[in-house]
């Protein structure tokens, strides 16, 4: 997937396979995502991800009562939420 999927019902967003800083700019560019409303983010279909992407995490949480659930976290990504400190804005969801 090369684009992120809104869904404004749920305020679910699901993000493209690339969400590195190179990747977001134009992404930052071309849509209006940082004023979306996002509750939940579903990283299943990521494959490149650096901390960039805690930077967009943090900006939706402000539009959105904490914490914001994120949903099939790569482990590089699990990594930063621990090691910042981010689990009571961030939180990690697991399916089972």
């Amino acid at each position: 997937m090369t684009n992120l999927e809104w869904n404004e019902s749920t305020c679910t967003i699901t993000l493209p396979s690339d969400v590195t800083l190179e990747a977001l700019s134009g992404l930052l560019k071309v849509k209006k995502v940082l004023s979306y409303p996002v509750s939940v983010v579903d990283f299943s279909a990521v494959e490149q991800v650096d901390s960039a992407v805690l930077a967009l995490l943090l900006v939706w949480s402000k539009n959105s009562p904490p914490p914001i659930q994120v949903l099939n976290v790569p482990d590089e990504l699990l990594g930063l939420i621990r090691l910042y400190d981010l689990e009571n804005v961030i939180l990690v969801k697991s399916l089972i």
